[in-house]
């Protein structure tokens, strides 16, 4: 176990008789519960950070898309906004064609 990290875990008398009770229980060493334990809830931490940088990137392009139609949308005497969508209804019925 070359690639073994090392740490050292101090619980108070209270905590460690509650590990030794469902380390027991199960029939498993205390040692061995407490590292699944802390395993398992590492796991959760470290997907917790990535569904967060996921939501951030999430929101920076929500901005950015909200600055784009803000844009698009600012008075401008030289556009025809109605070009802009690729989709626009070509009767009275709302059906749109694709020739824009």
């Amino acid at each position: 176990m070359s690639d073994a990290v090392k740490l050292t875990l101090t619980l108070p008398e209270s905590l460690a008789a509650q590990l030794r009770a469902a380390a027991a229980q199960h029939g498993w060493s205390p040692e061995g519960l407490a590292v699944d334990c802390i395993a398992q809830h590492l796991e959760v931490a470290i997907r917790h950070r990535v569904l967060v940088e996921r939501v951030e990137q999430i929101d920076a392009a929500i901005l950015d898309m909200a600055q784009a139609v803000g844009e698009l949308s600012a008075p401008s005497a030289g556009i025809d906004l109605s070009k802009v969508c690729r989709f626009r209804a070509n009767d009275g019925e709302g059906t749109g064609d694709r020739s824009a």
